[in-house]
């Protein structure tokens, strides 16, 4: 199995990306998708949030919920608040990651989407990591058009990652994403026919 991860700050196309490795029948472990299932179904994990943070409950009088909105929004003021939180979350969330790792049906390459990627030290498990990069100008254009998203948000939530200056000493291999989803694609088809050529010949 060739680990790949996939990562890059808010708004610079990791998501798209993702997307291009399913296209290729590539599986992917999404952590942002497994984060939602865990804050929306997950009963444990929502009792202990709404028990830490009683003000993130959400309007939904049915059954006892997060509003994730509510929550990021405090996380992302307060990194001992962030740290909280990722104390609950990251150890489900790698469990599943795990359980991914295992299944025998992923015996070629995977990819694995997780924004914090060098932040949390999973890159360490990867053989190659996709570092995405597109221009500040593009980047804050993209996630203002995010719901719930400000501009001190957007600040905050930056300064909650590694700079771009950081990731790249850890010489990953660089997606820029500002020229539109074809240039992005060659790119990534690129550095994929890369790594299979290093495989093949290290063999």
């Amino acid at each position: 199995m060739i680990i790949i991860g996939i990562t890059g700050s808010i708004g610079t196309g990791k998501t798209t990306v993702s997307k291009m490795f399913k296209i290729l029948k590539i599986p992917i472990f999404d952590s942002d998708k497994e984060v939602k299932e865990i804050l929306d179904k997950n009963q444990l994990v929502i009792e202990k949030i709404l028990k830490i943070w009683p003000d993130t409950t959400s309007s939904d009088q049915m059954k006892r919920k997060i509003d994730k909105v509510a929550l990021s929004n405090k996380i992302f003021k307060n990194k001992e608040e962030r740290k909280k939180l990722e104390n609950i979350i990251h150890p489900l969330v790698e469990k599943e990651r795990k359980t991914f790792l295992q299944n025998p049906s992923n015996d070629g390459i995977v990819g694995l989407d997780i924004p914090l990627l060098y932040e949390t030290g999973i890159d360490k498990k990867c053989d190659y990591v996709f570092l995405m990069k597109t221009s500040k100008k593009i980047q804050k254009k993209r996630v203002l058009k995010r719901a719930n998203m400000t501009e001190k948000k957007f600040e905050l939530i930056k300064k909650s990652q590694w700079s771009f200056a950081r990731k790249i000493k850890e010489k990953p291999f660089i997606i820029y994403t500002s020229f539109g989803k074809t240039i992005t694609f060659v790119l990534v088809l690129f550095y994929l026919l890369k790594i299979k050529l290093r495989v093949k010949y290290s063999d």
